[in-house]
């Protein structure tokens, strides 16, 4: 019970965070708002992180390595995935991110591990699902798609990063790898325009910070309790939320073709968390 609620509570917390980042990127641009979510998530982890875990031991520098990495991968995900929400809507950005699980699995598949028909059923879901929520049609309600697949790669080799790179804790993975992504983002924003944000956006900008970093903390803890099946199933749903928050707050209105598309893709990250 308390996996699903830190499982749900994760998904749920995630897509806020990106609501809100959304408005605040349409207003501005992608590298002003990474920088300010990089750098409250930033500011709150690094501290912490050297007073519990202190600086890396022995065997831990090769998962630092690995974790500097991933701040590279998360960086470009994360910026590709504002790109999508500056142009496209929540719910279908969000849906299309998801399959990260798919390319995880897809890898791992070329990499040896045996192909069963539940895994084959969960990326045929995901891959109709792609197709049918690209599908521009003559609303082009499908703006931001293809940078949602896009930073959907990229965040699987964040994925990839933090699975061979277990020889350090957790939470010094998520400083230094949040630490690398914003040694990036900011002499990059600050050299292409700066990183201001008008004085009404800023408490969402701060906010959105906040709420990305405890989406990963919640997303931690969920898969700590266990078991894996119900923290995969749950923490995948970010992209679930972002459906329903760009239908009742955003007012989103998705094709039919579209819908068809995000259920789909929706569906086969679930039993992607199931059998693989």
């Amino acid at each position: 019970m308390l996996t699903l609620f830190t499982g749900l509570s994760s998904a749920l917390t995630y897509a806020t965070s990106d609501m809100l980042s959304q408005g605040v990127t349409r207003v501005t641009r992608p590298l002003t708002q990474l920088s300010w979510v990089l750098t409250t998530g930033t500011v709150i982890i690094v501290p912490v992180a050297l007073v519990v875990d202190g600086l890396p031991q022995g065997d831990e520098w090769q998962g630092a390595g690995l974790a500097i990495l991933a701040g590279v991968f998360y960086f470009g995900a994360f910026y590709l995935f504002l790109r999508g929400l500056m142009v496209g809507d929540l719910g279908l950005v969000s849906a299309l991110t998801a399959l990260q699980g798919a390319y995880l699995a897809v890898i791992v598949i070329l990499l040896g591990a045996p192909m069963s028909p539940l895994l084959g059923v969960a990326l045929a879901l995901c891959a109709i699902g792609a197709v049918l929520a690209s599908m521009e049609g003559r609303a082009k309600s499908s703006r931001g798609a293809a940078w949602a697949l896009a930073a959907g790669a990229c965040f699987t080799g964040v994925m990839l990063c933090y699975g061979y790179g277990d020889s350090l804790g957790w939470l010094s993975q998520t400083a230094i790898s949040r630490f690398s992504s914003l040694a990036i983002t900011l002499p990059a924003a600050l050299l292409s325009g700066g990183i201001a944000v008008p004085a009404k956006y800023r408490p969402r900008a701060l906010a959105a910070g906040v709420l990305e970093l405890c989406g990963l903390i919640l997303l931690t803890v969920a898969f700590s309790l266990g078991p894996l099946t119900v923290a995969g199933v749950t923490t995948t749903q970010f992209g679930t939320f972002g459906v329903l928050l760009g239908f009742v707050v955003l007012r989103e209105r998705p094709r039919p073709n579209q819908w068809a598309g995000i259920v789909c893709a929706l569906a086969g990250v679930s039993l992607l968390t199931v059998v693989a």
